[in-house]
């Protein structure tokens, strides 16, 4: 199964890279966004643009290469970070589709999710991302107060390098919605967390509630050591 690098993720490139991407924002351009509410930070000439697309017409009205878009909140808190290969914006639908998709992404409570895929697509009235290809979500809890980056390492998973806690999902098709927190599948996937691993044919993962609805032939691991 093939996966997109992690390594891109901005959340795992140290505190200071606010500063470095906020220092960056006089460059942004927005009005290039079609009412688009992310802001672009960086993207590379494209191979071509897009001609401009008619009012009913849902081709991409523009183009964007090695791209990397950010979304921030009404207080100005940085809350997603979307980098691709290839971006194509379509107008209608609102949709942002993504070649080569990594999406970082921390709510306020202090949870984080990063996902990676061959192709991803996020519709923005819905905040709904769909990943297909090599698809890898790993939905990260809150730090524990108290316990810096070395500590957490050492709380996590040796085997996997994750941090105690993360739940991970792959499969060749998930749907995450970053609104109502619920990562879903229609086709088959493997979730680990901790020492624990399942697979199985569909999936429903509510991470507020913290409840996981797998479906047709189920068969893994549980660990059932305590915390």
């Amino acid at each position: 199964m093939s996966q997109a690098p992690l390594s891109r993720g901005p959340f795992n490139r140290g505190p200071d890279w606010l500063a470095r991407l906020q220092t960056a924002l006089p460059v942004v351009v927005a009005a290039g966004l079609a009412g688009f509410s992310w802001w672009l930070v960086s993207s590379s000439p494209a191979p071509r643009q897009a001609a401009t697309a008619a009012k009913a017409d849902d081709r991409p009205d523009y183009i964007l290469s090695r791209a990397r878009i950010a979304r921030f909140d009404g207080n100005g808190r940085l809350e997603a970070v979307l980098d691709g290969d290839t971006m194509r914006h379509r107008p209608v639908s609102k949709a942002m589709e993504v070649d080569a998709m990594v999406l970082s992404a921390r709510h306020a409570d202090g949870r984080s999710v990063h996902a990676t895929a061959q192709q991803g697509e996020w519709v923005e009235p819905t905040g709904v991302v769909t990943l297909s290809g090599g698809a890898d979500v790993r939905l990260m809890p809150a730090p524990t107060p108290g316990v810096g980056s070395a500590g957490a390492a050492v709380a996590g998973d040796a085997g996997t390098g994750l941090r105690s806690g993360t739940t991970r999902v792959v499969g060749e098709g998930l749907r995450l919605d970053t609104h109502a927190h619920v990562l879903s599948s229609t086709l088959p996937v493997t979730m680990t967390r901790d020492h624990s691993e399942v697979r199985a044919q569909t999936l429903q993962h509510d991470d507020v509630a913290g409840l996981t609805l797998l479906g047709g032939r189920v068969h893994g691991r549980l660990d059932g050591q305590p915390r």
